[in-house]
């Protein structure tokens, strides 16, 4: 009986093993060039005096860490950069994301105006394939704009070329439906959603949904 007991064992760790082998990525990197291009125009989107989005501020990271997720509270980071522009505590999120070896590196690509475009490389290898970053859209409340958890690994093979569009989300941290920075703290914090024309009127300019503000684009040199 024991040896059948231990022949069963036996097959079934050399089968999860073999499962694990096959499974198993070869580890391979990877550089992209990346295109952010802003459309913040009217009519799709109402367009304040002096609008403008702030410094590209992100990671390259693992899938065990995120940067900011919708559905969750926003970190003190984050709410820094969705209210105020600035990205000094969301700097130091990312350094203790990066001493825990959950990021590859951490990035700031500088701001495109509203209706142009900057470009980066930025290099990934396959321990660390996804990308996240946040901006915020100025005068706002908490408005923001990024993506998260992206991955440019797809099916175990790099991705050669994809855009996504750049949606913009409330931080729910901050009351107000109007370009301006001075508005009362949302108590308590709300999670982190996408903006809809009944939290963000101004920014819907009368559409019935809020256009995406502009897209990135991935290209693998």
């Amino acid at each position: 009986m024991r040896i059948v007991i231990f022949l069963f064992l036996f097959q079934l760790f050399f089968s999860c093993s073999k499962k694990r082998e096959e499974s198993a990525i070869p580890f391979s990197e990877a550089s992209y060039k990346v295109k952010v291009t802003m459309n913040w125009v009217s009519p799709q989107l109402g367009v304040p005096a002096g609008a403008h989005v702030t410094t590209l501020t992100g990671m390259i990271h693992n899938k065990d860490t995120f940067l900011w997720m919708p559905g969750r509270l926003a970190t003190a980071g984050l709410e820094d950069v969705a209210e105020i522009g600035n990205n000094i505590k969301i700097n130091k999120e990312l350094d203790d994301i990066l001493l825990k070896n959950k990021a590859l590196s951490k990035f700031s690509i500088s701001p495109p105006p509203v209706t142009g475009t900057v470009e980066m490389n930025l290099n990934f290898n396959t321990n660390y394939s996804h990308i996240s970053f946040a901006s915020m859209i100025a005068p706002s409340p908490d408005w923001f704009m990024g993506i998260h958890d992206f991955n440019l690994l797809k099916d175990k093979i790099w991705i050669n070329d994809t855009t996504v569009n750049l949606a913009v989300y409330d931080a729910g941290t901050e009351e107000g439906d109007v370009f301006n920075y001075n508005n009362p703290e949302t108590i308590p914090h709300q999670i982190i959603s996408i903006l809809t024309p009944v939290n963000a009127s101004a920014l819907a300019n009368g559409n019935t949904s809020v256009s995406p503000i502009g897209f990135i684009r991935f290209i693998k040199n």
